[in-house]
Formats: C-alpha cells, sequence, structure tokens
C-alpha cells in the first residue's frame, strides 16, 4: 500500500490500517480548524461548497479511468439519503464552529457513536441492554456537563454540534444498510457529488468573495485535506475492520483541542475537559461492550 515509502512499506497490512486510520481522523479537525477560520468573514454555506466541490473535483481525476464503475449504485435512493445526512451533519457543525470554541463542539459531536446506538435500537431492532444504556447515559450527562443549560454561560449555539452528531448518526446507519454490496469508491463519489452539487446551486445566491489570499488558500486546502481524509479511511478500512479502529476516532477531540489552542488560543474549560472526559470514556466502553457481545 506504501510503495517506495521507507519503512511504510514494510509495516503489515494490518498496521497500515491502523496508521491511515490516524491520518483520517487527524485530518477531520485539521479540515474544522480550516472551516472556523473561514466562517468568521464567509457564510457557512460557502465554506461547505468549498470543502465538498474541491474534494469532488479530486475524486473525479483519482477515479476517472473507471468512472464509469464508480458511478454505478444499486442503491440510489439510499445513496442520496446518507448523502444528505452526512451534508446536514456537516452544515451544522461547521455553523458551530462559528460561535464555539472548537474543542468544545469536537466534544459535543462526539456524542455521535451514543446516538449511533440508540437509532440502531429504534430502527434496526438492536437490543442495547442495561450496560450499553447506562454509557449511552453517562455519554449525554458528558454532553450537558459541556453544555451547561442551566448556566449563565449556556448558549443555544451548544445545541449545534448535538444536531451535527444526530445527522451524523442518521447516516451511519444509512450506511450500514448499504452493507459490503456497494463499492466504498462509489459511496465516496456519491457523499461528495451531493455536497458540490447541492452547495454549487446555492452559490450564486450567497457567494461573498474571499477578502484575503489566505482565504482562497484555505478554502483550496480544506479540498485536499477532505480528499485526504476521506480516501485515507476507505484504505484503513480495506486493512481493518471498522470495529477496532473506532477508539481512534476520539483523538479528534485531542486534535481539535489542539488546533484550538494553537491557532485561536482557545483553552478548555474544565467543563468541557470533564464532559469530553466522560463522553470518551462512555463512548470506549460502549465499543468494548459491543465487541464482546459480537464475539459471544
Amino acid at each position: 500500500m506504501f510503495p517506495n515509502l521507507g519503512f511504510l512499506s514494510k509495516l503489515s497490512s494490518r498496521q497500515q490500517g491502523f496508521l491511515l486510520m490516524v491520518v483520517a481522523v487527524f485530518c477531520s479537525p485539521t479540515l474544522d480548524v480550516m472551516a472556523k477560520y473561514l466562517v468568521q468573514s464567509q457564510p457557512v454555506m460557502q465554506v461547505v461548497w468549498a470543502r465538498y466541490t474541491g474534494q469532488f473535483i479530486l475524486i473525479l481525476c483519482l477515479f476517472a479511468p473507471r468512472l464509469n464503475k464508480v458511478v454505478r449504485t444499486q442503491f440510489p435512493r439510499l445513496q442520496l439519503a446518507r448523502s444528505a445526512a452526512l451534508f446536514g451533519a456537516t452544515f451544522f457543525f461547521y455553523l458551530s464552529l462559528r460561535y464555539l470554541d472548537q474543542g468544545q463542539a469536537s466534544a459535543i459531536f462526539m456524542v455521535a457513536p451514543l446516538l449511533i446506538t440508540v437509532l440502531a435500537m429504534l430502527f434496526l431492532a438492536e437490543k442495547i441492554g442495561i450496560r450499553r444504556g447506562v454509557s449511552v447515559i453517562g455519554g449525554f450527562v458528558g454532553a450537558i456537563i459541556i453544555i451547561q443549560p442551566h448556566s449563565d454561560i449556556f448558549t443555544p449555539a451548544s445545541l449545534l454540534p448535538l444536531a451535527a452528531a444526530s445527522f451524523y448518526a442518521s447516516y451511519s446507519i444509512l450506511t450500514r444498510n448499504l452493507g459490503g454490496a456497494e463499492n466504498p469508491h462509489t459511496t465516496l463519489f456519491f457523499t461528495a457529488g451531493f455536497g458540490a452539487v447541492c452547495t454549487s446551486l446555492m452559490l450564486p445566491f450567497i457567494w461573498v468573495a474571499p477578502a484575503q489570499v489566505t482565504d482562497i488558500i484555505l478554502m483550496a486546502s480544506m479540498s485536499l485535506f477532505g480528499g485526504l481524509g476521506h480516501y485515507a479511511l476507505i484504505l484503513s478500512l480495506q486493512n481493518v475492520e471498522a470495529s477496532e479502529t473506532a477508539p481512534l476516532n476520539y483523538l479528534a477531540v485531542v486534535f481539535a483541542m489542539f488546533w484550538g489552542l494553537m491557532v485561536f488560543a482557545e483553552i478548555p474549560s474544565m467543563a468541557t475537559l470533564g464532559g469530553a472526559a466522560i463522553i470518551i470514556a462512555s463512548g470506549l466502553y460502549l465499543w468494548r461492550r459491543e465487541k464482546i457481545i459480537k464475539k459471544a
């Protein structure tokens, strides 16, 4: 998988899979810090356009030799539905970055795996059980600690990452319904294509010319990191099961707090740190319980 890259080519497929997942997880908050900078001066939907359109162009170039196969899907409605759900998650999360610290928004968003469990129970008839149920409740307690709904510092904007997490959980449930029947490249094509087409149709009505060269560079960079992150994810999942790499997703909170501190001088509050710790602990416990159940 890593030809001519020194020691990387000597790693086993499994090790490469884990490394690629770290790359994918790192790309996400890196993308977010660019979005946070841009949404302060540009319409959120315009930033979403930059994120999807550039990635879509990269995908078209990457898959050009076999594009006729990539665009074929057995489940067009399901592909559109899951793409719309991910689009909603992206929009609400970027909107939250206009008002919240990056680490705070990222920590609240991490209730998504817990929401996936709830939706799986409601729509896929999966049984939760007492222990998994407690972990879900614990995760929501962590989110409440961060949001602080009854305090003077509460802001309705704190609910935006929850909305994003809800859309992402819906996206994940819809993706499960695809199973392994669909080419992952087809799934990536529809995800990027849906966002690119929708935002391009809106663009003439919302466009605000970038005021600085920095803005243009960041918009182009979002395309690069978005494409790189998704492709690294696909390559990773070809070598390692998603259930094995799931704990690495929580590194996104660490990376988000790092970028928030380095770029915006954002220092996480004790409530954010404590709530994030509870959410991550709940998510990891839920992941472990699911692995035990699958082995049983």
